[in-house]
């Protein structure tokens, strides 16, 4: 098949960039607005997300001995890398590029192994890489990266995976980098399709196909605050995790039932006790005092700090969380991700019968929850969530981990230029950055491409 339009450049980039090979294939795999269901899918409830315009793109050759070999289109940020293939293979070093496209690898080297493959078997590859969803902005710009290295590495290795079976793998392949979450990210770029919203459900991952309508918009604008899976961000969004985990434990002890992995599945052996309930129960064993102590929380348990943390505060990296200043917070995170999971159920019948008045309503719901209950959001995002709101969005809210990163709205189209001229006036220009390259109008994108060329 031809180069299309779209990868023309990239493929010329390709050739010059390896000594006038042409690329085999050519992967495409976008990024995504979550519209709502935050922080939800890692404790087993759905959420509803949609695949955007922006995408990393690479152009990909195989090779014969074995390397990853990877250039990046932008050079100056992101320095080229080659590694071998293995079982394991060895992480650069924290918050590393190249990280992200060995967690992809070394899940199908995984998978080929399981099938009867020996590493000696499988290709390398060469690839150019290129993209245009803004990094460190919730548009899960490494779970793109992830999901184009999985689809060019399968691509030169003739290997077919499933796109549902894809995605779980996906979202257990990017714990290679640190990252605890669930499977949101990867199911959406995997199985999108152009004009809808996907209303996802986990364990086992299903997805409901909702239109858009086409007289809508969702106007998305950056709080020009990084939104980090590294660092002191990474360890905020892990801190969620656990807690939420701590929850289930301390629920389940309550309700006099074996402890599950998730809330949903709690409230799934339990569904004679209301989310409400739930928090109650939480409230009465915990005492109004929230942030928990190291000690407090192991009292809790019955057993020693040191035993707390190995079985409360372990990543799936086994590295330990250190325990946060201002305590565990479990009521509040617990009641977040039940409430945010009645709202996105709620939202996707709205979506479906046209409420678009009501789904902004659990948009603006779900902002205020992020924010007082969750701990994610921040001023900036605060701030744009409120100026569009003003400017006649139908609901506005933080979309993605938090911590920075993008607001989003929805909108008629007819709103849409007093809204974006309401965050240059009241946001940008105070801020001396260009709203050109940091609000952005999309509708429902389709999911990643993997094309043969030449």
């Amino acid at each position: 098949m031809a180069v299309c339009d779209e990868f023309q450049g990239l493929a010329e980039q390709f050739s010059a960039g390896f000594g006038n090979r042409r690329p085999a294939w050519l992967v495409r795999a976008p990024g995504r607005i979550n519209l709502i269901g935050e922080h939800t899918d890692y404790n087993g409830f759905p959420v509803m997300p949609m695949a955007i315009n922006r995408a990393i793109r690479m152009a990909v050759a195989p090779r014969d001995d074995g390397l990853v070999e990877l250039k990046n289109a932008d050079g100056s940020l992101y320095g080229d890398r080659r590694f071998a293939l293995s079982d394991p293979i060895a992480p650069y070093a924290a918050a590393d590029w190249g990280n992200y496209v060995k967690a992809g690898v070394q899940s199908l080297v995984e998978l080929a192994l399981s099938q009867g493959r020996a590493v000696g078997e499988l290709k390398g590859m060469s690839c150019l890489v290129a993209g245009d969803i803004p990094p460190a902005a919730g548009l899960s710009s490494s779970t793109a990266l992830v999901v184009a290295s999985a689809l060019a590495f399968s691509a030169v290795n003739d290997m077919e995976p499933d796109r549902r079976a894809m995605a779980e793998r996906m979202a257990e392949a990017e714990h290679y980098v640190g990252t605890q979450g669930g499977g949101m990210d990867q199911a959406v770029c995997l199985l999108a399709r152009e004009g809808e919203v996907l209303k996802i459900d986990f364990f086992p991952l299903r997805v409901t196909r909702v239109a858009f309508p086409r007289d809508y918009r969702i106007v998305a604008a950056h709080s020009t605050v990084r939104a980090q899976k590294t660092g002191e961000s990474l360890l905020a969004y892990n801190r969620r995790v656990l807690e939420c985990r701590m929850a289930v434990c301390l629920l389940a002890r309550e309700l006099g039932v074996e402890p599950p992995e998730r809330l949903a599945d709690l409230a799934s052996a339990r569904p004679d006790v209301a989310p409400e309930g739930m928090v109650g129960l939480l409230k009465r064993v915990l005492g109004r005092r929230e942030g928990l102590s190291l000690g407090r929380a192991s009292a809790l348990f019955g057993i020693q700090p040191g035993q707390f943390a190995q079985r409360f505060l372990r990543m799936a990296n086994g590295r330990l969380l250190p325990m946060p200043g201002d305590g565990l917070k479990v009521v509040q995170r617990c009641r977040h991700v039940l409430s945010e999971a009645a709202r996105t159920e709620r939202a996707a019948e709205c979506l479906a019968c046209g409420d678009l008045e009501e789904f902004g309503r659990l948009m603006d719901e779900s902002h205020r929850s992020c924010a007082d209950d969750y701990e994610i959001s921040c001023y900036e995002l605060d701030q744009l969530v409120a100026l569009m709101r003003g400017a006649g969005a139908l609901g506005a809210r933080l979309t993605g981990a938090g911590f920075g990163g993008f607001a989003i709205a929805l909108a008629h189209r007819d709103r849409v230029e007093a809204i974006t001229h309401a965050l240059d006036t009241g946001f940008y220009k105070s801020r001396r950055v260009p709203r050109t390259e940091n609000v952005f109008v999309f509708q429902p994108a389709p999911g990643a491409l993997r094309q043969r060329v030449g």
